[in-house]
């Protein structure tokens, strides 16, 4: 549904990607394979979806014996890799854009640090519960009464102060140790093409779509979402070309007669929100896996509120309330006025664009 954000450098991605493996190990225990299967080791850790596509069908048509499987899986494991890329994809230097849920645009995925709940190391050390000691200063071996003892010893006056007293504990590291700038994330990393399938892609860059809990652990899982590559393609988050947010229109639709939106507010069981695939099986496939048309019927306030703006705030009282407000202002500042701006005000797309139902809101804006 969203597609996945990567850098403008796509090529520098790539080599700041292989860096997270053994690449000389992996080659060797590669080897073999990539003369029986044709696949060259890189290609298959960062070539595009549509390669990993072709890579995914051909191994599908092929007879694959046990054991060749158990090396695939062993080669390409990625619960041991995963800590590593899933750092990959959280550090800011590497461009991408964890908002929401790539498949149901429902959900936040966004990383999250400890350094904007305390302004330093000296207000975290004066402030933070034994739990967040613990997990800072590696101190779980560490008797709660000896915590205690440290707690009890605060407020520490300084940096200094704390690495002073902090000796007559024992077992607590020195604040220079810990960093209050760690990520932590709540999004799922998804193999769009499962690789349980398929093991050779277990790693692939572009086979990765971060998700929420609920698309990936109890919705997907290890489903395929298409049979033909065209279709793979087509529903792709990962795929540069995909076009589902051009293809597929979310609407509300009125099941009785009405009269006005914000008569109806109220009253929204004679609305229902619809993906309009226009009748695409790939689309409508895509659609009923993450069960989206009754988990977005439940949001259907959001549609109505938009539609319910617009009605109220058509072009031409736009019009007035700019002229309105621009009329004691000076040619420098009448831009704030301007009728675009007072429409951006009102139905606020650009403050939604990476936030939760962003398309919906699209949507009802531009397409309703």
């Amino acid at each position: 549904m969203i597609k996945v954000h990567y850098p403008a450098d796509i090529e520098k991605l790539r080599k700041e990607y292989l860096k997270i493996f053994d690449i000389t190990a992996m080659k060797s225990q590669w080897a073999s394979e990539e003369q029986r299967t044709g696949f060259k080791l890189e290609d298959l850790l960062t070539g595009d979806f549509d390669y990993l596509v072709d890579v995914f069908l051909w191994y599908k048509g092929q007879t694959i014996t046990e054991g060749q499987n158990q090396i695939h899986k062993n080669i390409f494991n990625y619960e041991d890799k995963q800590p590593k890329i899933a750092e990959f994809f959280m550090d800011s230097n590497n461009g991408f854009d964890l908002s929401t849920c790539h498949y149901c645009n429902m959900s936040y995925i966004n990383k999250y640090s400890r350094s904007l709940s305390y302004t330093d190391k000296l207000d975290f050390i004066n402030k933070a519960s034994i739990p967040e000691w613990r997990e800072y200063f590696n101190t779980n071996s560490l008797p709660d009464q000896k915590l205690i003892q440290v707690m009890n010893g605060r407020p520490y006056n300084s940096l200094d102060d704390f690495n002073c007293k902090r000796f007559l504990y024992k077992n607590i590291e020195s604040y220079k140790n810990f960093s209050l700038n760690r990520s932590y994330n709540h999004f799922d990393l998804d193999h769009l093409l499962p690789k349980s399938v398929c093991p050779i892609v277990g790693l692939s860059l572009f086979n990765f779509v971060p998700s929420c809990q609920v698309c990936n652990e109890k919705l997907k899982r290890a489903k395929e979402l298409a049979i033909t590559k065209d279709d793979w393609l087509k529903i792709s988050p990962t795929w540069v070309d995909s076009k589902f947010d051009d293809d597929v229109t979310i609407r509300l639709v009125p099941l009785d007669k009405c009269s006005t939106f914000f008569e109806l507010k109220q009253n929204n069981d004679n609305y229902k929100l619809v993906f309009d695939t226009k009748d695409d099986l790939a689309y409508d496939g895509y659609i009923s896996m993450f069960k989206l048309n009754d988990r977005y019927n439940f949001h259907k306030n959001i549609a109505l509120h938009i539609l319910d703006l617009k009605e109220r705030y058509p072009e031409e009282k736009r019009k007035e309330i700019s002229r309105l407000l621009s009329a004691n202002e000076n040619d420098q500042n009448q831009h704030k006025y301007s009728d675009k701006q007072i429409e951006a005000d009102i139905l606020q797309e650009e403050l939604h664009q990476d936030r939760c139902f962003s398309k919906l809101r699209r949507d009802m804006i531009n397409k309703n």
